[in-house]
């Protein structure tokens, strides 16, 4: 089991803890999600990131209709995945960025819960938990926005 801690952790169930430690098994995918209430003390063998740790997701398309919507950022999403079948972390981080852009008084955590919840209700995907951990950075953790440098990558 590796230890993993950073500034923010969006946990399996969307979830967004300060300072959270995640716990991955021996095949990479999240254990255990540990909510430290943002006092994060010293573990033996946890390793600190500096920005968002989430963990692999995948989404399916599981029915072949998507809701139209008059709400613009419901719309906007529904556009952006209504030819997909299926996408994952780098896919799901690249839609947010675009959120984020239409929408930037939204927070990181409100765009990743929306659009995890759309995709679900009304666009027609299920979402499987895959193997791995991700780390978001570049990222402005103050204000909780995406910014032009936020990039995502693999760690485990």
């Amino acid at each position: 089991m590796r230890k993993f801690a950073a500034n923010y952790v969006i946990s399996n169930t969307g979830k967004f803890l300060k300072n959270g430690i995640v716990v991955a098994g021996e095949d990479g995918s999240a254990a255990q999600f540990i909510d430290t209430k943002g006092d994060l003390r010293e573990i033996a063998q946890l390793t600190f990131h500096n920005g968002i740790l989430m963990t692999g997701t995948l989404f399916v398309k599981t029915t072949t209709a998507a809701h139209n919507s008059d709400q613009p950022f419901e719309s906007l999403i529904i556009k952006s995945v209504a030819e997909l079948t299926q996408f994952s972390n780098p896919e799901i981080i690249d839609l947010a960025k675009k959120v984020q852009h239409q929408f930037p008084e939204i927070k990181i955590p409100e765009i990743m819960t929306r659009i995890t919840t759309i995709l679900q209700t009304n666009a027609g995907f299920s979402m499987e938990i895959t193997p791995g951990i991700y780390l978001l950075s570049g990222a402005d953790l103050v204000n909780l926005h995406f910014t032009p440098k936020s990039k995502l990558k693999k760690i485990l």
